[in-house]
């Protein structure tokens, strides 16, 4: 009986994998936009863990396609969800769509012109849609779509189709449009155009970063017409290098989520290692003193923390057990103990030394939300103590989520300034607060470590 449950175990599994792997409809264009999306994650660090690439589809110009809520480097073939510009999935309805689908439907809606859709949160892209500088591609400013006035005075995400039309007229026949607190929106007439342009628009906003940063002033000039030539080498150059790192071949199902102990206890010793190990190497947020704990699962008395060894070098047998009122006085481990005596909702913290947060603690202005993923500063700002500092939250998973938005809202904090223009600031004018009775968007389902987590996990490198 254990031979046939094994044996029929195996054969549903090959038939799902070869479900997975089967050719789809307009495959090749797929398989392009999957690179695409890995592309301008991994290779030109355009995409964040957030952002997205969109195609409209070849054969039917009123629908596109689109990754469910994944993360765009590890972005598959199987990931892609084919909408209609109303952004209503063709193949019925889906609990897994990306929040921000209509961003995408209506730029298609508005611009037949329009095949490919990238949606970015680049650093330099936010700075400039939050300061009067302007960016300037060519001798055209990129125009800058404020969302307040068309939601009721909030910043936010594209996630209505009222907002995306709205976004979509300010963009009118621009290439572009800078979204306020929220990166960039950028149409272009094929995938291999929309990376040689959108790489080559954030190279054009550091070089306006940098002249201004020494003092000068820049000079718009007209643009000089993008060479067909130049544009499909690239293409073809970021290709080969992207499946030189998938073995060959587009990857056709998403990745395995890494394994992790069943056991509850055992999990969340494993996730502090992984989390020490994301932190450092994926990240860059901890250097060799920071450190990062979880509160034990069912004993709110104790936590788990590696102190003996530089956090990106920590292995699971490095993490240990700690209670409470019971560490030792070891210097490291204290400041855990203190912060988890003193906050039961706290479930797991963070000590570091990032250098872009830290220029904050040392005489300059204070750290303010500038960008929507720094959007939680505002109730639970990082707390400055001696060489670092520390933040908390309710998960390991939504900790090492913060440290990294922490961090990026600090660099577009400091790229804004530079640019020595008025700053905006999330919460720089009373907001209106959401309504009970407001109608929302539901949040796309997926696993609950969320996928930024997934994405890194899959990548850290362990050893």
């Amino acid at each position: 009986m254990q031979t046939k449950t094994i044996f029929l175990a195996a054969v549903v599994a090959s038939a799902t994998m070869l479900a997975q792997d089967a050719p789809r409809r307009e495959q090749a264009l797929l398989e392009d936009l999957a690179l695409a999306n890995r592309i301008i994650a991994r290779q030109l660090d355009i995409l964040d863990i957030q952002g997205h690439v969109t195609a409209r589809s070849r054969t039917n110009p009123n629908t596109y396609y689109i990754a469910r809520f994944v993360s765009p480097g590890g972005a598959s073939v199987s990931d892609f969800i084919e909408n209609t510009l109303e952004s209503v999935p063709v193949d019925g309805p889906r609990t897994d769509q990306a929040r921000e689908i209509y961003l995408h439907g209506e730029i298609y809606k508005a611009r037949p012109d329009v095949m490919v859709v990238v949606h970015a949160h680049t650093p330099e892209f936010v700075s400039f849609g939050m300061s009067s500088v302007p960016l300037w591609d060519g001798d055209q400013q990129v125009p800058v779509w404020d969302i307040r006035p068309f939601n009721r005075g909030r910043s936010g995400i594209v996630n209505t189709p009222a907002l995306g039309k709205a976004m979509a007229e300010k963009m009118g026949k621009a290439p572009a449009v800078l979204l306020w607190g929220h990166g960039i929106a950028l149409g272009a007439a094929s995938l291999s155009e929309a990376v040689h342009a959108v790489d080559a628009l954030r190279d054009t906003a550091q070089l306006q970063q940098a002249v201004i940063a020494i003092g000068g002033t820049w000079k718009p000039e007209p643009k000089p017409r993008a060479d067909r030539n130049a544009v499909d080498r690239a293409w073809e150059f970021h290709t080969r290098v992207e499946l030189k790192r998938t073995g060959g071949r587009v990857p056709q199902s998403a990745a395995a989520t890494p394994t992790r102990p069943a056991d509850a206890a055992r999990g969340a010793s494993h996730d502090v290692m992984l989390a020490n190990r994301i932190l450092t190497g994926e990240l860059g947020i901890l250097d060799s003193f920071g450190h990062v704990s979880v509160r034990h699962p069912s004993n709110p008395n104790a936590f788990f923390m590696a102190i003996s060894v530089a956090p990106g070098a920590v292995t699971a047998g490095d993490v240990r057990e700690w209670t409470l009122g019971q560490t030792g006085g070891s210097g490291r481990v204290e400041i855990h103990d203190e912060i988890y005596r003193a906050n039961p909702q706290v479930r797991a913290i963070l000590f570091a030394r990032t250098p872009e947060v830290m220029a904050f603690a040392r005489g300059a202005p204070a750290l303010r939300p500038i960008v929507n993923g720094g959007s939680f500063i505002t109730a639970t700002a990082p707390q400055f103590r001696g060489d670092g500092y520390i933040l908390t939250a309710g998960s390991l998973y939504n900790l090492v989520d913060r440290a990294y938005q922490l961090r990026q809202n600090a660099i577009i904090q400091r790229q804004t300034m530079a640019l020595r223009g008025s700053v905006a600031y999330l919460n720089e004018k009373p907001a209106e607060p959401v309504s009970p009775n407001e109608p929302q968007a539901p949040a796309p389902t997926g696993p609950a470590e969320g996928r930024s987590w997934i994405y890194w996990s899959q990548n850290v490198a362990l050893d």
